[in-house]
């Protein structure tokens, strides 16, 4: 059996073989190498959130997704993670993959998996038909982790295998993907870059040539745009909560082999990280330049994304009545536990009755010793004048710690008590995210003091890094002169009770991890 020229160069999957030459059509998320590589699904987009960025995943975290982009940021992950992504494309073809990546406190590892349907097209030679169908499809398997080589500096790694099927013949390519990511620069800037698809030749055919996945290099920047904003508070949505905007733009130029080099760039909006709201763009001399749309929502521990690219066809006289010219990507990922300590567990084998008195009198006096041991951190707290709100899971430390006026400075004399605070953070919620509101006497005007009590939660923030908090750990929120939240209202400058005004709290919510 033989088949049109490579299948027009292995490259459109057997999806374009009929009488009239390919003319080098390009097809956004498809074949976008103009025929000179094989196992073409290794660079085609899957996650949602790749298609709505424009690609731009270079310096994007906290995501098992990461793990087809740049696998170095794979290290951002603080739980465990499970992701699965589907997309109906061009020509009635779908790709689904899935992947799994764990935290440990040496490094993060992940595994993942893809497949491509090409369908089936008529076998043609030259042109001609030959009568019969020819199936094709293509296959990844994917393993490799990320390490966190300093505060600043992030690898990783992965080893692929792929496979591609046309018809009767089936090769495979053995690959490598490297990639670094240097993120928390200046507390706001990533760096990244890397290499994709670095892999072995294939050959269907001894009458044609070798080809090779399509390999690339690339570069990527992204950007923490609002910190945080907290822009306004209202009964009517997420309980009453502060209305919290936080928007990151990521860019990405990327240099395939044997193809013009092209840029993508995106933006990401969140609304209390509950709501999160996509625009991409690329650029590229063939049907790869467009625009991208993208949305998604996180509910507890689970993200559903959706994301929509128009794909115009590529130029192609006969995909012109293609019913399906857009693309279509769902993705649903799912976060359970947190950091393993990586410590192999040891099998016991008992050889006796279990006394389970004696291991129920065990765990007793354990949790006895350890509240034994945290009183008296407490009780130096109830000295300080720290008051203990508790809402359920959510827990509201109202510390005296107080500022001077016009001064986002923390005060000598809160070190001690910010320190026992920080203890009791550090032994009794390792793993809850902690909201630190800042507040302001209604002295000024309201824009500046909300921009000062924002700066007050961020220096107290940058003290509990300085004893060893996580900086992750902690977000900051500032209500400025909200009257409603002022101690004493109207007090400002020297009146009594101004100072009280002009203070911090740490609202810690065991629900949500950081």
């Amino acid at each position: 059996m033989h088949y049109t020229a490579r299948f027009f160069g292995l490259a459109l999957l057997a999806l374009l073989a009929f009488t009239a030459p390919p003319s080098h059509a390009q097809f956004a998320g498809g074949d976008q190498d103009g025929g000179v590589h094989a196992m073409t699904m290794l660079g085609i987009p899957i996650s949602p959130r790749s298609i709505a960025l424009g690609e731009a995943m270079a310096a994007i975290d906290r995501d098992p997704s990461a793990i087809w982009y740049n696998a170095a940021g794979l290290a951002g992950l603080a739980t465990n993670a499970f992701t699965v992504n589907a997309s109906q494309r061009f020509a009635q073809t779908q790709l689904v993959g899935a992947a799994v990546a764990f935290p440990t406190t040496i490094a993060t590892f992940g595994v993942a998996a893809r497949i491509f349907n090409g369908g089936s097209v008529d076998n043609t030679f030259a042109g001609e038909p030959l009568g019969g169908r020819t199936r094709a499809y293509q296959f990844a398997l994917e393993g490799g982790g990320a390490i966190q080589l300093a505060r600043w500096w992030r690898w990783g790694g992965t080893l692929v295998y792929a496979q591609e099927t046309l018809g009767d013949q089936t090769q495979g390519s053995v690959g490598i993907n490297s990639g670094m990511q240097f993120p928390d620069i200046w507390g706001r800037i990533a760096l990244a870059g890397g290499v994709r698809n670095l892999g072995t030749s294939v050959n269907f055919d001894e009458s044609f040539d070798e080809f090779s996945p399509p390999f690339s290099g690339y570069v990527g920047a992204g950007i923490d745009l609002l910190r945080q904003r907290n822009l306004l508070q209202t009964p009517m949505l997420f309980r009453g909560q502060p209305i919290i905007f936080d928007a990151k733009a990521v860019a990405q130029v990327n240099f395939p082999d044997q193809h013009e080099p092209y840029l993508g760039v995106g933006i990401e909006t969140t609304v209390n990280g509950v709501v999160i709201a996509r625009l991409g763009y690329q650029t590229g001399d063939d049907n790869r330049a467009g625009v991208s749309l993208g949305a998604g929502v996180n509910v507890g521990q689970f993200r559903l994304e959706y994301a929509f690219r128009n794909s115009k066809n590529g130029g192609a006289g006969f995909f012109e009545n293609d019913p399906v010219g857009d693309a279509h990507n769902v993705g649903f990922t799912f976060f359970w536990g947190e950091k393993k300590s990586n410590v192999p567990v040891v099998p016991v084998v008992v050889m006796q009755p279990v006394d389970t008195a004696a291991i129920n009198n065990a765990v007793r006096s354990a949790i006895a010793e350890e509240l034994a041991a945290l009183r008296p951190l407490l009780d130096s707290l109830k000295i300080r004048d720290v008051q203990i709100i508790r809402e359920g899971d959510v827990s509201k430390y109202i510390v005296p710690v107080y500022f001077g006026f016009d001064s986002a400075e923390v005060r000598a004399q809160d070190d001690t008590v910010l320190r026992q605070v920080g203890e009791v953070i550090r032994r009794v919620y390792p793993t809850a995210l902690v909201t630190i509101e800042g507040f302001a006497d209604p002295a000024g005007t309201p824009r500046y003091n909300l921009e000062l009590s924002r700066r007050r939660a961020e220096a107290v923030k940058a003290f509990m890094v300085t004893i060893g908090l996580p900086e992750r750990q902690f977000k900051t929120v500032g209500y400025g002169e909200q009257q409603a939240r002022q101690v004493m209202p109207g007090a400002q400058g020297d009146q009594p009770g101004a100072l009280s005004n002009r203070r911090v709290v740490f609202t810690i919510d065991a629900t949500q991890r950081f």
